[in-house]
């Protein structure tokens, strides 16, 4: 069963590539795109010609033919624009900068498939402007530190939390050591880095866990019930970011120099933003999660005071006191 399966998912795959390309594919492209050897290649397109019918010829100015599958009638009353293919692109090219791969390559996929559903004239059409696209929003030198996850990480923890599933986790402490935890998957977070928000069996708090120090999943055939209003929307709705504190009343200041920038940030669901008339501009939520509102604020420098709570500037005051000693030149 499984070898039949393989078998009918590379037959797609080589049905949608060839569906999807508008100059065609050579056998060399094909085999080298499939991991497939001549002959069973040769047999694979015998076989979806007999359900497709005959594959086209592109024309080419090279001595090899080149390949495709005709669109369907079908595709020339869903003809894509530049801007929908062009947007799934540039969300996995984004996405592979991140290190998320895995989504990266559904994308992908998706983009491959959006194509494939499209007549040869309209790709013709929209593929210039797919590129000027690409080339105008300037990600493919997007600059900037990632953080790279363990291959097959995000599919494993995906189906876990669909499928309500518990799973062992092999995970890496921030003090070095690497431990097993047995874990209910919830969601998945993503801030400055990818996190997984999960449950221990038993334990009433839930914990976030870093995807890149994770070591190993093993996926379990135990299943869990998930707990009444824990899903990802009411568990992070009084947090300024992904940790789970409890939340204050929080008011900031924005000098009338910085006001115009930060009328445009959403700082917190739950914000209220009011002008003032020296032309600064306050802004009031309620969260918790004190260490990335520091970070988060230390960004503003000198145009954001922290009017309350006393904590909140307090610990702000103390990490800048600590950037500035640990960055001083030493004597000599």
């Amino acid at each position: 069963m499984a070898e039949r399966q393989e078998k009918l998912r590379k037959s797609l795959a080589l049905m949608l590539s060839l569906s999807s390309t508008r100059s065609g594919l050579t056998l060399r492209e094909l085999m080298a795109e499939h991991d497939l050897g001549l002959r069973t290649l040769q047999r694979m397109l015998r076989a979806i010609e007999q359900v497709s019918g005959p594959l086209e010829t592109v024309p080419s100015a090279e001595r090899e033919k080149r390949w495709r599958l005709s669109p369907t009638p079908l595709s020339q009353a869903l003809a894509a624009t530049a801007s929908e293919v062009a947007e799934i692109e540039l969300a996995a090219e984004r996405l592979r900068q991140e290190g998320l791969t895995e989504r990266a390559n559904l994308l992908r996929l998706a983009a491959s498939r959006v194509r494939a559903a499209t007549t040869e004239a309209n790709l013709r059409r929209i593929e210039p402007d797919i590129e000027a696209l690409m080339t105008a929003e300037g990600i493919a030198a997007r600059p900037g530190p990632t953080v790279a996850l363990p291959d097959g990480c995000v599919h494993r923890l995906r189906r876990s939390i669909l499928s309500n599933q518990r799973i062992k986790l092999h995970y890496r402490r921030a003090d070095g050591a690497a431990r097993f935890y047995l874990l209910e998957p919830y969601g998945l977070l993503y801030g400055r880095r990818p996190y997984l928000l999960a449950l221990r069996p038993g334990k009433q708090d839930v914990a976030v866990w870093r995807l890149d120090r994770i070591l190993d999943i093993e996926e379990t055939a135990d299943a869990f019930v998930p707990r009444e209003n824990y899903d990802i929307r009411s568990l992070t709705s009084e947090s300024f970011g992904i940790w789970r504190e409890p939340p204050v009343e929080v008011e900031l200041r924005f000098a009338p120099e910085a006001a115009a920038d930060a009328t445009v940030w959403r700082f917190h669901g739950s914000q209220v933003q009011e002008a003032n008339a020296d032309g600064s501009l306050t802004v009031r939520f309620r969260a918790g999660g004190m260490e990335e509102m520091v970070h988060h604020l230390a960004s503003w420098g000198s145009s954001v005071t922290v009017a309350k709570p006393d904590v909140l500037r307090e610990r702000l005051t103390s990490f800048a006191r600590e950037v500035l000693v640990h960055h001083q030149p030493t004597a000599g």
